[in-house]
């Protein structure tokens, strides 16, 4: 569900140029270059099992024109690694604390949700280095985690720009934040309506079965 939000969250202008950290297999670059013809898409993944399968995933759909994926630690990524520096950076980090709750045995599952190789303040010193000036970088994260967020971001001349609450159901807390954060920028955080996953019938609501399509 997660990434398949946050690439419905993600509106690009004709030929920016995207870095998807932590791609994993792919899909958030698959969604984007699908739906926007023209971008030029880096997905970066440390794991090289998920790197290769996010190639095959990107030879299966013909869009190899569009997305080329760099097998890294974004730690020793430059900007002319990409040929340039980014427009927009979309991340879907992981979400757990380092040592926090029980670690994966599955080592590759451990990665993608605990911060051993990645957390927040890595994640905004790298995407401070490889956007460019009122870069944006667009998130997914855990809602009760957001007091982690503006500490990790300001340091690195982040500022969030929008904010959007998901909720399962209408009259339960927040499970998740959709982050939008500018670089170099002061203006006003906008807070966008909630986005409702269930209705009270256990159907998914008009909007999110939209955001699917």
């Amino acid at each position: 569900m997660d990434p398949l939000i946050l690439a419905a969250h993600v509106l690009p202008a004709d030929n920016e140029k995207i870095i998807d950290l932590g791609c994993g297999c792919g899909i958030i670059s698959l969604i984007l270059a699908s739906r926007y013809p023209g971008l030029d898409i880096v997905g970066v993944e440390i794991q090289e099992e998920l790197a290769e399968f996010a190639r095959q995933n990107i030879v299966a759909n013909r869009l190899e024109q569009s997305i080329r994926i760099i097998h890294d630690d974004i730690k020793n990524l430059q900007p002319h690694d990409m040929d340039g520096e980014a427009d927009i950076i979309v991340s879907n980090p992981p979400y757990k604390r380092r040592g926090s709750g029980r670690l994966n045995p599955d080592s590759q599952k451990a990665i993608a949700r605990h911060e051993i190789f990645l957390d927040l303040d890595t994640l905004f010193q790298c995407s401070s280095r490889l956007l460019g000036s009122h870069g944006r970088i667009h998130l997914i994260f855990p809602a009760d985690r957001m007091p982690d967020l503006t500490p990790a971001m300001a340091p690195y001349q982040f500022t969030m720009d929008t904010l959007r609450f998901v909720h399962i159901r209408r009259h339960e807390p927040a499970k998740l934040a959709l982050v939008c954060a500018r670089k170099d920028s002061r203006q006003n955080c906008r807070i966008e309506p909630p986005l409702y996953i269930y209705s009270s019938k256990d159907t998914f609501t008009h909007e999110y079965a939209d955001l699917m399509k």
